[in-house]
């Protein structure tokens, strides 16, 4: 069989548009949500929601081989993810442990890779945010299962659309234990990892000694800016703030005009669809797009609206202060770190994928 040249690939991912992934977003957010509802059960249609938020994220590649390998490999890590995280969840130090060597483990798998470093980040993000939202009556293997069932929507979505991808041979070096060996002796792992590690626990120590419940994106936050195969954190973290100010900004007007319910649904199409567009205008657009996602998802079992905007304002700027000071001005070695990650090609920001978180 004829394999496709450079050209036909190429004619082939300018005619996958961009329409694809805007309905897709649109279905994934949605759809779930409106399942929950229609079962009286909007909490688990917002968790399932989640899933497929971060299902989408993982597929704005446009070949279908590497989109359906990276989807699978985040339902995967993020389903444990959420599953760790909930059985920690309520813990207290010991939560704080576990996530901090989650943290360790999530930086490692930088080194490795866009795929392996997108599922490292959803294993850890599924984590905090099980271990931080406030508890409900659910069993704890529920919310993996629903997050699961999000990312399992999203892989089917993907399933039959974008361009093929032309094979390619790949040498294989060693076996298995000796590859492994060699990336645990390799310095650059070790040095991604621990930078999460040591920032991810700070924010959750911060976390514990709060007054209030949902300070978990303190250390959401820091993920998101400090993930150090993303590129620079100063200017990350920068418009992190900026665009969570905007996306919070939305938020409140959506409180404000959009009765609570069956009217969020439309709400939740509208957000997705304008999220693979504004993901391609940078990142700070991405954050804009997906700060009021998550609010309204967060905020469908306890109705805290304004209140709670007011609250993720201030814990994105905490975990903004948390990377920038310790990950970027104290860490030894930083922005070397940040110039060779640059220089190797590793990280989110594709023309074909645009930023991720």
């Amino acid at each position: 069989m004829d394999r496709p040249g450079p050209r036909a690939a190429s004619r082939a991912v300018r005619r996958y548009l961009p329409g694809t992934e805007t309905v897709r977003a649109a279905v994934a957010l949605a759809a779930p949500l409106a399942v929950g509802l229609a079962f009286h059960h909007p909490e688990y249609g917002a968790l399932a929601s989640l899933g497929g938020l971060f299902g989408v994220l993982a597929a704005m590649a446009p070949a279908r081989r590497t989109r359906l390998r990276t989807v699978t490999a985040c339902l995967l890590l993020g389903a444990a993810g959420a599953a760790l995280g909930g059985l920690v969840d309520g813990r207290g130090w010991t939560a704080f442990g576990v996530l901090t060597a989650l943290a360790l483990l999530s930086g490692m798998l930088s080194s490795l890779g866009r795929t392996a470093s997108l599922a490292g980040l959803m294993l850890l993000l599924n984590a905090v945010l099980a271990a931080g939202v406030p508890p409900s009556t659910a069993p704890w293997w529920l919310p993996p299962l629903l997050t699961a069932g999000g990312g399992l929507l999203v892989l089917v979505l993907c399933a039959p659309t974008g361009p093929p991808e032309p094979r390619t041979r790949h040498a294989l070096t060693g076996v298995p234990a000796r590859r492994l060996r060699a990336f645990l002796r390799s310095p650059a792992p070790w040095r991604y990892g621990l930078r999460l590690a040591v920032c991810v626990g700070l924010a959750e120590a911060l976390v514990l000694l709060m007054p209030y419940e949902r300070a978990y994106w303190v250390p959401v936050t820091v993920v998101f800016v400090l993930k150090p195969d993303l590129g620079s954190v100063f200017s990350r973290a920068l418009l992190r703030a900026v665009g969570t100010a905007a996306g919070l900004v939305a938020a409140v007007a959506v409180f404000a005009a959009v009765p609570r319910g069956w009217w969020e649904v439309p709400v939740l199409m509208l957000l997705g669809a304008l999220l693979p567009v504004l993901s391609r205008r940078g990142y700070g657009f991405q954050t804009a797009a997906i700060t009021p996602v998550i609010l309204l998802l967060s905020d469908l079992s306890n109705l805290e609206g304004t209140e709670l905007a007011g609250q993720l304002m201030a814990d994105s700027l905490i975990g903004c202060a948390i990377a920038l000071v310790v990950g970027h001005a104290l860490w030894p070695g930083a922005r070397r770190t940040a110039r060779d990650t640059a220089g190797a090609g590793v990280g989110f920001v594709r023309p074909a994928g645009g930023p991720i978180g």
